[in-house]
Order: C-alpha cells, then sequence, then structure tokens
C-alpha cells in the first residue's frame, strides 16, 4: 500500500468468513490498480458511526452485509431507484464524503440464475424460500421483469405474508403467492414452479438445512441455493440425488460482487479473475 492506495471494504457481522476481499483484492491486482479491500466486522448496532468512518479515513467504497443492508440506508445521501424498492442497500460509493447506495443483489441474482439454469424471470414461476433481505432482492427482480408467478415460503408465514403483501400491489402483472415451509401450499407451490431458490441461511454452516419434499419438483430449470457455503449444500445434494439440476450461490456473489466494482472505479469487472479468486474457475 501507498498514500496514494484507495481503500474498499465490507461492513458485516461475522464477517470473518467472507470471500469478498479476496475476489476484490483479485480483480484489482489483475488490472494494476492500486487499491486494497478489507474486511471489517461492525457489531449490530455500530452501523452509523461505521459510515461516518467511510467518510472519514476515507474508504471509496464498501459492500454491505448482515445485518446492516436496511440500517445502512438512513446515512447515505442518495438511493438508487433499485435500492429504495428493495429496502435495502449493498454498495456504498463515497464521492468526496457523499455517500450513494446502491443494490447490486438483484442483478447479482437473476445474472447467476440467467447464467446457471437459463431461467428467464419473464412470464416465469419462481420459488423463492425466505423472506430476509436476499429474498426482498430477488422477488423484487422478478416483478421487475415481470414473473408471471412467484411463491413465497418462509418458516414464519407471516413473514412470507408481508413480502409477498408489499410488492404485490406495485406489480400487478405479478401473481405472488405465499405459505409456510410446512404447509400444504408450499408442496403445491414446489410442484408448480419452473425454478426453486433457496433464499434463507438455512443450510449455511452451522445451520439445520431445509426439509422439503423435492421429489414433488418437476421446474425445468432446476434448483439455486444462494447459500454457497458449504459449496455443495444439504439442498444441492438432497436435489441432486432425485436427478435435478442444482446449484449453490457462489455466482451470485460473484455478479453482485463485479456490479459493484463497476460502481466504485467505473471499469469492466474481471469477471473470470474473481470468478477464479472464489475458487469456481
Amino acid at each position: 500500500m501507498s498514500g496514494k492506495t484507495l481503500l474498499f471494504g465490507i461492513f458485516g457481522h461475522p464477517v470473518s468468513q467472507s470471500r469478498s476481499p479476496a475476489m476484490h483484492n483479485a480483480a484489482f491486482k489483475a488490472l494494476g490498480m492500486d487499491c486494497r479491500y478489507e474486511a471489517y466486522d461492525i457489531a449490530p448496532g455500530g452501523i452509523g458511526a461505521a459510515v461516518e468512518k467511510i467518510r472519514s479515513l476515507p474508504l471509496s467504497g464498501v459492500n454491505i452485509t448482515v445485518p446492516h443492508k436496511r440500517a445502512v440506508m438512513a446515512d447515505m445521501d442518495y438511493l438508487s431507484p433499485e435500492a429504495e424498492l428493495a429496502g435495502a442497500v449493498n454498495t456504498v460509493k463515497n464521492e468526496g464524503g457523499r455517500l450513494s447506495g446502491y443494490n447490486t443483489d438483484i442483478e447479482g441474482a437473476l445474472t447467476a440464475l440467467r447464467e446457471f439454469t437459463g431461467f428467464s424471470p419473464e412470464g416465469g414461476k419462481a420459488l423463492v424460500i425466505g423472506a430476509g433481505g436476499a429474498a426482498r432482492a430477488l422477488v423484487l427482480g422478478l416483478c421487475m421483469r415481470n414473473a408471471a408467478r412467484i411463491f413465497i415460503c418462509n418458516r414464519t408465514a407471516e413473514k412470507a405474508e408481508s413480502l409477498g403483501g408489499e410488492f404485490a400491489g406495485k406489480f400487478p402483472r405479478t401473481r405472488i403467492e405465499f405459505s409456510g415451509l410446512e404447509s400444504a401450499e408450499a408442496g403445491r407451490f414446489i410442484a408448480e414452479a419452473d425454478i426453486l431458490i433457496n433464499c434463507s441461511s438455512a443450510g449455511m454452516e452451522g445451520n439445520a438445512p431445509l426439509a422439503l419434499p423435492l421429489e414433488r419438483f418437476g421446474g425445468r430449470f432446476g434448483v439455486y441455493d444462494l447459500v454457497y457455503k458449504p459449496r455443495v449444500t444439504p439442498l444441492v445434494a438432497a436435489a441432486k440425488e432425485l436427478g435435478i439440476k442444482a446449484e449453490s450461490g457462489i455466482d451470485m456473489l460473484l455478479y453482485q460482487g463485479a456490479k459493484s466494482f463497476e460502481i466504485w472505479t467505473g471499469v469492466p469487472a474481471p469477471v473470470e479473475v474473481m470468478r477464479k479468486a472464489l475458487g469456481g474457475g
């Protein structure tokens, strides 16, 4: 590092397991850019003070991950339309102390789905598991691209209903249905969906796996699990045992990171370099 090194990073808690530093530092090195990306563990409730450090350090840009994606919005000087609609920010750009908040999770998820499965939202039917920030971004992206039907399942049915109800009135072309994971409706959703996408933390290292009747799933675009650690999640393994095309979510991390990189630098991201840094190539 030099006195002219541009600093970037990721704010989250916990954040020690993040693979974003390896991905972005590999990109900076490949392009010969004098930049450095670090991980910063920010405890819940500390995001406001941390954001002020973006202005003062200075940090040229940061990614925001759990649990701060919603809380950080209050400290932004500008919010992109996607971030406002999603109610979450995962990318912050610092321009002379003015902070702009973006949501690249939407584009990252949809690009990964298209690249891996060939799924196109327009006119399609997608089952989304979960009702947190990742699910919000994905449901919004599907609605913006005119999905015909979206099924939302969550362990807490009320949260699925809240998420579905929030977007149903804004996107009348898309029919949104919701249920608890253990309800009879969930089985129907699995049978009717073209693609199943897990946006919950179920199956992540240390978390219990999903228990789904995958034998009922017949969607031609398969199963996509946004969890990427372990690389082969319990959901992916269970799907493959049934002969269902399935993949974990490392490519969503890749594509949302590539979009963040481009927002910060104005330079096309070296996607294949970043993929290799994540262990995907």
